[in-house]
C-alpha cells in the first residue's frame, strides 16, 4: 500500500514516538520525531530525532515544540500525532497548520476527550459509562478525580484526597474491572475494531505499565467490547487509529472509560500480534480508506512493559542493551527513580508465558544496570561521598 513515496518525510509528534517511528520507517517513510526522549531506537530509524523538554502545563513545551517543527519539518511535511497533545488543542492546531494532519483534527479530539460529551454519547448509544460530574460529591468515598486531556493514569486520584478541583478536573464514580483496550481504525464515517488488548497498571496512583495483545478473553466478551467501541468511534467520526479503554468485570459487564483519538501504547504489541503495518493502516484510514476486511490476529500473543528505574542511575557508556529491550535510554543519561528507562517486549504462544517473560526481562535489565563495586565507588566520589 503506497501511501507516500518511499523515503518521504513525515513529522511525528508524541510523548514517546519510538513505536510510531519504527512502524513508519518499515512503511517506507523518513520520520522526523519530536518527543520527550529521543532514545537510541528512535535515533536509529529517524531522519532526525529531537528531545523536547516538558512544559509547565503539558508533557511537551509548546514553544520549543512549535519552533522545532517549523525548523526541522516545515509544512507541507505531513503530521502524525501520538499521545501527549490531547490537552493542548491549540498546539495541535498550530502544528497542523499548512500541512496534512494524519490524525484527528482538534474539534474531534476535543469532543472525544470531553468526559461529559462522551457520557452523553454513551447514554444515547446504550454503552455503559461511569457516572461523571463536575463537582465534588457530598460523600466522596467511591469517587475518583481525573483530569481532561491527561493520560497514563498519573492524574487519577481518590476523591477523598482532594480538597479543591482544578479547572480541568472532573469527578467519576469508581467502577470494578480490569483494564481492556480496543484498538479502532476509522475513516471519518465508520470505525472498525481491530483488536482487544489487556492492559495493566502499577504504582500509586495506578499508571500504565504494560499491554498484552490480543486480550485472552472469551470471544463473546471481545465481541461486546468491539461493538461498543466501534459504535462510539463511528459516532465521533474518528479517523485513523484510536483506542477505547474499558474496565471489564469478572461477570462480563463493562464500562467505557475514555476514548484516545490517536495511536496509543498498544501499537507495538498490536502490530506484532496482527502481523500488519499499523502506520500504513492509520494513514489509509485518515485518507478515508479502510481495508476490505480487518486483519485477524496471528497465532500467539505479544506484550510490552515499561521499565522504570528502581533507583537513581546513570546509563553507563557502552551498555549492551538486549535485543528485547526498546526505548533504550542513551548512555550517560541520568534517570531518576520512577522515570522510564526502557521497554521490554516478548512474544510467545501462551499469554501467561508472555507475561512471565516481561517480568523476568524487567528484572534482568535492572540487574544488568546494577553498578559494580568499582563503578559505585567512582560514582560516589563524583557525588562527593565516600573515600
Amino acid at each position: 500500500m503506497d501511501l507516500l513515496p518511499a523515503g518521504k518525510a513525515i513529522l511525528i509528534v508524541a510523548l514517546c514516538g519510538r513505536a510510531l517511528a519504527q512502524s513508519a520507517r518499515r512503511a517506507g517513510f523518513a520520520p522526523i520525531v519530536l518527543d520527550r526522549f529521543a532514545d537510541l531506537d528512535t535515533r536509529a530509524v529517524a531522519a532526525c530525532a529531537l528531545k523536547i523538554p516538558p512544559g509547565r502545563t503539558g508533557p511537551l513545551a509548546s514553544q520549543a515544540l512549535l519552533r522545532a517543527a517549523r525548523t526541522l519539518a516545515p509544512p507541507p511535511i505531513p503530521l502524525l500525532v501520538g499521545g501527549g497533545l490531547e490537552g493542548r488543542l491549540a498546539v495541535l492546531a498550530a502544528l497542523a497548520r499548512g500541512r496534512e494532519l494524519l490524525g484527528n483534527p482538534p474539534e474531534i479530539v476535543a469532543r472525544a476527550v470531553d468526559p461529559f460529551a462522551l457520557q452523553d454519547l454513551c447514554r444515547a448509544l446504550a454503552v455503559p459509562f461511569p457516572e461523571t460530574r463536575a463537582d465534588l460529591p457530598p460523600e466522596r468515598s467511591g469517587w475518583l478525580i481525573k483530569r481532561r486531556g491527561a493520560g497514563g493514569g498519573w492524574h487519577v486520584r481518590p476523591a477523598e484526597t482532594v480538597a479543591r478541583l482544578h479547572p480541568r478536573d472532573y469527578v467519576q464514580k469508581r467502577v470494578p474491572g480490569r483494564p481492556v483496550s480496543v484498538l479502532l481504525l476509522g475513516d471519518g464515517s465508520r470505525s472498525r475494531a481491530l483488536l482487544a488488548s489487556e492492559q495493566w497498571n502499577t504504582g500509586t496512583p495506578p499508571h500504565f505499565k504494560g499491554v498484552l495483545a490480543p486480550a485472552p478473553l472469551p470471544p463473546g466478551q471481545v465481541q461486546n467490547l468491539a461493538r461498543a467501541a466501534a459504535a462510539v468511534g463511528t459516532a465521533l467520526a474518528l479517523r485513523g487509529l484510536a483506542s477505547a479503554d474499558f474496565l471489564l468485570a469478572d461477570d462480563g459487564q463493562f464500562h467505557l472509560l475514555e476514548i484516545n483519538p490517536r495511536p496509543g501504547g498498544s501499537l507495538e504489541a498490536a502490530e506484532r500480534a496482527l502481523g500488519v503495518n499499523l502506520v500504513q493502516l492509520h494513514c489509509a484510514g485518515c485518507r478515508g480508506r479502510l481495508p476490505p476486511t480487518p486483519p485477524e490476529p496471528e497465532a500467539g500473543f505479544a506484550g510490552t512493559a515499561i521499565v522504570r528505574a528502581d533507583r537513581d542511575l546513570v546509563v553507563p557508556e557502552g551498555f549492551d542493551w538486549p535485543e528485547w529491550a526498546g526505548d533504550r535510554t542513551p548512555p550517560g543519561a541520568r534517570v531518576r527513580k520512577g522515570q522510564p528507562l526502557a521497554t521490554v517486549r516478548a512474544q510467545a504462544a501462551e499469554a501467561d508465558v508472555v507475561r512471565a517473560l516481561l517480568v523476568e526481562r524487567e528484572r534482568l535489565l535492572l540487574a544488568q544496570l546494577e553498578p559494580t563495586p568499582v563503578r559505585r565507588r567512582r560514582e560516589a566520589r563524583m557525588e562527593g561521598v565516600g573515600p
